[in-house]
C-alpha cells in the first residue's frame, strides 16, 4: 500500500485507537491507504482504489471484498479531518527530516510561498463565516476565499 515507509504503522494505530468503529472490510487504517492510492493515481476513482485494496489483500492472500464501491466511499466519508491532517504533517516532517544535506541549498531548505482565490457561493452561511470585503461597494457581494500555502522544494543540481 502507498505510504507505508513514511506513515508508520505505530502512528497510525494510535490515531486511530480514539476511533469508535465496527470491523468492517474498510477499518480506519485500510481506508487512509487506499484514499491515499486513490488521490496519487493517475485514475483517481473510487473503483480504482477498490481495486487497489483487493490487489493487495490477494497478495497477502486475505479474502477480498466486492468491487462495489460503496463501502469504502462510506468508509472515507466517515475518516475524521483532524486525523488527516495530523497524517499529513507528520509525513511532512518526515519527509523533511529525510532530505540528504545535498540537496539542500546552502544547507537550508527552500520554501516558496503561493496562493491563489476561489469563489464561493454567495449563501447565508458563506455570509457569516466570510464577510463582505471593505474594498467591495454595498449589494455587489462576491465572496472570495484566499488560500496562502508555502512549499518546499529539494535543490536538483544542473551542470550548466
Amino acid at each position: 500500500m502507498p505510504f507505508k515507509d513514511i506513515l508508520s504503522a505505530e502512528s497510525l494505530a494510535e490515531k486511530i485507537s480514539t476511533l469508535e468503529y465496527r470491523d468492517r472490510v474498510f477499518p480506519p487504517d485500510m481506508t487512509i491507504f487506499a484514499f491515499l492510492a486513490q488521490v496519487m493515481s493517475q485514475d483517481q476513482s473510487c473503483s480504482s482504489a477498490v481495486i487497489q485494496v483487493i490487489a493487495h489483500l490477494a497478495r497477502c492472500g486475505e479474502g477480498t471484498p466486492s468491487v462495489n464501491t460503496a463501502a469504502y466511499c462510506k468508509a472515507r466519508a466517515r475518516l475524521p479531518e483532524n486525523i488527516l491532517s495530523e497524517l499529513a504533517k507528520e509525513a511532512a516532517e518526515k519527509l523533511e527530516k529525510d532530505i540528504p544535506p545535498e540537496l539542500l541549498w546552502r544547507g537550508r531548505h527552500i520554501k516558496l510561498p503561493d496562493g491563489t482565490t476561489v469563489s464561493m457561493p454567495d449563501t447565508a452561511a458563506n455570509q457569516t463565516v466570510y464577510p463582505q470585503s471593505s474594498t467591495q461597494k454595498k449589494g455587489l457581494d462576491f465572496r472570495l476565499l484566499v488560500w496562502l500555502g508555502f512549499f518546499r522544494f529539494r535543490l536538483v543540481h544542473y551542470l550548466i
